[in-house]
């Protein structure tokens, strides 16, 4: 009986004993279990959920989507028709960038509301410097840098232009930056990303040369010399007994006609479309970013206008109306008022539209 009892009690023990074991097991499984996870989404690992990834403007929404495809849900704060430099901190806006996993603003000094909405959405890994901030910007080659400015100067951009939303060139490098931004949170599908990026790219080329340079030279090649200014000097030359400029297609054959063309324009945002498409814009009804034009200046652009027998004046339609169609009275140029950003007016979903608007539209105002 009491060789019974010992037994008993060691086979209780034993159970016990391995009941502790299995506990104390399944407790570190979980642990382990645990910080894997906590170190994949430090790492960027995020497979086989969505991406929320918020954008300060609809043109780099409309390049996010292009990469990310289906592995984002993407938004944008400023809408199309809005002035880009004044955008009201809404809390709306900081709960969208609260959640958001990805925040791709320009990088430069254009989104100066941001830093209001940043600070109130508590999130740290989309402030700048952290895994989920991209700066389109970032390669860009900036127009009208700054050495110095101040306050009487106006609304002065210290780093430069930053409407460079306006030049396909600069499209290309944005979806650079925002390609390495997705790699960057969700490296397991970097591939994919990778590959949206070169047809993008791809598909920016095809439309800003044409098929037919493209093929013969690559993208690559050709936006370099029209980023240095050589291209045009290139297509002078022949190539199998013809001119290279007879094969020229696209957005640049179709700016073709206006290339060289003076204009005045409003304010600076389409100084990086006038550097791709070669106008010449010769004056801007601001006398300083952000300054209304005093009554001596507008008569001073009215002489102008009229000494050069200037036809067109580019206006971002955000802009008041009064001082250009003012001057458009008084000198019978063109206010051209135009969407600076995709869906600034109706049936302009991407930036393609975009450029095809603005080029029909010059085109069809410019003498």
């Amino acid at each position: 009986m009491k060789l019974q009892y010992i037994n008993k009690l060691l086979v209780i023990r034993t159970i016990i004993l391995i009941l502790l074991v299995y506990g104390q097991t399944s407790t570190i499984d979980a642990q382990q279990r645990t910080q894997q996870r906590t170190q994949a989404r430090r790492h960027g690992d995020r497979s086989g959920t969505t991406l929320n990834i918020v954008c300060s403007f609809s043109d780099y929404a409309t390049i996010a989507k292009e990469i990310a495809g289906e592995n984002a849900e993407i938004s944008f704060i400023a809408r199309g028709e809005q002035d880009p430099h004044f955008v009201p901190p809404k809390p709306s806006y900081a709960m969208q960038l609260k959640n958001a996993n990805l925040w791709i603003t320009t990088g430069m000094d254009l989104e100066m509301w941001s830093s209001t909405l940043l600070d109130k959405a508590h999130n740290k890994q989309i402030m700048d410097g952290e895994i989920g901030f991209v700066s389109v910007s970032d390669g860009v080659s900036i127009l009208q840098k700054v050495e110095k400015g101040d306050r009487t100067e106006g609304d002065v951009h210290l780093m430069g232009n930053p409407h460079i939303n306006t030049s396909p060139l600069n499209w290309k490098i944005m979806a650079e930056n925002i390609t390495i931004g997705l790699m960057k949170v969700d490296p397991a599908n970097s591939e994919y990303y990778r590959k949206n990026r070169d047809a993008f790219i791809d598909r920016v080329d095809r439309a800003l040369f044409g098929d037919k340079l493209v093929d013969m030279f690559g993208g690559e090649t050709l936006s370099k010399m029209l980023d240095n200014q050589t291209f045009f000097e290139f297509l002078d030359k022949e190539y199998k007994g013809e001119k290279l400029i007879n094969d020229l297609g696209g957005w640049l054959k179709k700016a073709y006609p206006f290339r060289g063309k003076k204009v005045v324009a409003y304010h600076k945002n389409w100084a990086y479309l006038a550097e791709t498409f070669g106008l010449e814009i010769i004056g801007y009804i601001e006398p300083k970013p952000g300054i209304p034009p005093s009554a001596k200046h507008v008569q001073h652009i009215i002489q102008m206008i009229k000494d050069q027998n200037i036809t067109l004046m580019l206006v971002a339609s955000y802009f008041e109306k009064k001082s250009p169609q003012m001057i458009e009275d008084k000198t019978g140029v063109k206010a051209l008022f135009l969407p600076l950003f995709v869906e600034g007016v109706p049936r302009i979903n991407n930036n393609f539209q975009l450029v095809d608007y603005w080029i029909e539209q010059i085109g069809s105002n410019i003498n």
